[in-house]
């Protein structure tokens, strides 16, 4: 447990003021963590290294160059139909070509490619957007997993999905959804954050969901891995994965509400 707090303190000092500064010393933060949450994926598929290093290079590269597009300025257009599409078309094809029996699958790689890449980008987006909003999406999250967390240990009694986290029950998934919708609709009326009434009860419906579904597919990887936690960089707290699997679906939902509009 000491460890364990301990390691939470040295990231709190680290990230916090990062995340407050944002621009390029937040990106320098972002960047780092998507290349080790990409290795921790690659790790975990392919332990034995039966895939070709390049192909990981190429998954790799592809991940850092979605996180890095806004940078560039790239119009949305040609984002998607330069960098991921054609990323994941070339490994789709490589895995067709190369596909042999017994072959570890490389289905998983374009997978890495936009789910590792776009939530990493897409707290990027939502960062430079507001600081506000970034406080929006990692508090609703954390309120919400923890809720569940103690709602499930005083309430529970119905497993949720018992085959992928026995631990997880229904009354716990409903406790951590009630409390950040709550929490999301108080803090966004509070700030003043969204112009339209809409979005905010979108988000807040929303977010609570996402953030135990993003969980429970970290559990399913895990789980069909065979592994307990996906990297160890973080002693009593596991890998970057470990760490942000409840923000990655919450934090692309607000990333498209920011592309289509609905923020902004």
């Amino acid at each position: 447990m000491k460890e364990r707090i301990l390691t939470a303190i040295c990231l709190l000092a680290v990230v916090i003021p990062l995340v407050y500064l944002g621009g390029y010393w937040f990106m320098g933060l972002i960047l780092i963590a998507t290349g080790i949450a990409t290795y921790e994926m690659l790790t975990m598929h392919d332990r034995e290294n039966r895939i070709p290093l390049w192909i990981k290079g190429i998954t790799f590269i592809g991940t850092l160059c979605v996180v890095l597009m806004p940078v560039f300025r790239m119009p949305a257009f040609y984002n998607a139909q330069f960098v991921s599409i054609g990323f994941v078309l070339a490994l789709l094809v490589v895995s067709a070509i190369r596909a042999k029996k017994g072959q570890e699958d490389i289905s998983l790689y374009p997978l890495i490619i936009f789910y590792v890449g776009y939530s990493f980008r897409a707290l990027v987006e939502i960062r430079n957007q507001s600081l506000t909003l970034f406080i929006f999406l990692i508090a609703t999250v954390i309120l919400t997993d923890s809720m569940a967390y103690f709602a499930g240990r005083f309430f529970g009694k119905h497993k949720l999905v018992p085959k992928i986290s026995p631990k997880k029950t229904v009354e716990g998934a409903i406790g951590g959804w009630l409390a950040g919708v709550v929490f999301a609709i108080g803090f966004g009326l509070r700030t003043e954050l969204f112009a339209q009434m809409w979005v905010l009860i979108v988000l807040a419906l929303l977010l609570p969901i996402l953030s135990q579904i993003g969980d429970l597919v970290a559990s399913a990887l895990k789980r069909q891995h065979d592994i307990k936690d996906f990297g160890k960089i973080f002693p009593g707290h596991g890998g970057v994965m470990d760490r942000v699997d409840s923000q990655m679906l919450a934090a692309i939902l607000i990333y498209m509400m920011i592309l289509f509009g609905g923020l902004g």
